[in-house]
């Protein structure tokens, strides 16, 4: 197929048919794809898949961040046996087969987070008029028996956080000891304490942290929480009781937890500098999120209320993450009833057995 240019024409792709029809077919397609600004110009296509792949995570960078870009690239390693591929050699099926691989080892959900990823680069690779079509999303993810490693949230109780609080008290500054109760009755993740500055605290109607950002270590601040939209967490009296003091301490942009330079705070200094291992049982800083939304639904909080204050996206996800510690009025009852029947059943004496000397 040509097409008119400078010196005459122009030769932009070209391919061989046993019929006639088959040909005349095609460069229609082509001379349609041309005038739509929809062609693909072949020789596009011949780029490696690895090289590809590399410009699309440079591309990447700095227009998402980093921890979305270091799990893509980290994703993108397991497109390695195709990497010495051309890109526009790359099937549905091939991406089919290495689905099936990783289902041996990892669950689903980790693989079809893994197709997505990957059909986002070819998405891109389409943008940029590499290929024509992008091959993933004929791709499918069968049903796999791997199981993603996964830690179990292992709240505190209430009594427990409180001996936790006091317990630092003893080991660490006053500030660092607040920090765990704040973190434990609030429910806001560590990125977000960090990025908090005192004009987030509200007063009116009711004490409150506005969370619309967060500072993970490591990275710079995000106008963005992990939930991705702000959220307003009201403030129990213990922990306003530890906030109201920090606002006359501050201009307004100022960490409201601040470091000791008076930066914002790193989750790895805070851990170490307040001993939290040795208050902490083995449960992860994060556990203290876990423990403020358990304390919430255990003592009436509605599952609406808790998904808001939490920033989880849906309630199920609130549900599904806290159903086993949240129980039911049926099952007080059950119990109750239960208790009463075996407390009411007759006690058997013990048997006794005769042993006979042999």
């Amino acid at each position: 197929m040509a097409r008119p240019g400078e010196a005459g024409r122009d030769k932009v792709a070209d391919r061989t048919f046993d019929l006639k029809r088959d040909a005349e077919a095609w460069q229609a397609a082509q001379k349609r794809a041309l005038d739509l600004g929809e062609f693909v110009d072949p020789k596009n296509g011949k780029v490696l898949l690895g090289v590809a792949l590399d410009q699309w995570v440079e591309a990447r960078a700095g227009t998402v961040a980093s921890k979305t870009l270091s799990t893509e690239k980290y994703a993108v390693k397991h497109l390695g046996p195709l990497r010495n591929r051309p890109l526009n050699a790359v099937r549905s099926a091939d991406l089919d087969a290495l689905y099936g691989v990783l289902l041996r080892t990892q669950a689903r959900s980790t693989v079809s987070r893994f197709r997505n990823i990957v059909s986002a680069f070819f998405g891109w690779a389409v943008d940029q008029k590499m290929i024509g079509t992008n091959p993933a999303r004929m791709s499918h993810v069968q049903k796999g028996t791997g199981q993603d490693t996964k830690r179990e949230i292992w709240p505190f109780t209430l009594a427990e956080l409180r001996k936790a609080h006091t317990d630092l008290q003893t080991l660490t500054s006053k500030s660092n000891a607040d920090i765990l109760l704040v973190l434990g009755l609030t429910g806001i993740r560590w990125g977000e304490l960090s990025a908090l500055r005192v004009r987030d605290v509200q007063q009116l109607p009711y004490p409150a942290l506005r969370v619309s950002r967060s500072k993970p270590d490591g990275q710079p601040v995000r106008t963005v929480t992990k939930g991705g939209s702000a959220r307003t967490v009201p403030l129990p009296s213990e922990v306003w009781d530890i906030v109201q003091p920090l606002l006359d301490a501050g201009k307004p942009d100022a960490p409201l937890f601040p470091s000791a330079t008076g930066s914002n705070r790193s989750g790895r200094n805070w851990t170490r500098d307040s001993h939290y291992s040795k208050v902490s049982g083995g449960r992860r800083v994060h556990d203290l999120r876990h423990t403020a939304a358990t304390l919430w639904l255990q003592n009436g909080v509605d599952l609406k209320t808790a998904q808001t204050w939490l920033g989880h996206s849906t309630a199920k996800l609130t549900a599904d993450t806290y159903s086993h510690f949240m129980g039911s009025d049926a099952d007080t009852s059950a119990l109750a009833r239960m208790n009463a029947v075996l407390g009411a059943a007759p006690q058997r004496p013990p048997r006794v057995t005769n042993l006979q000397d042999g």
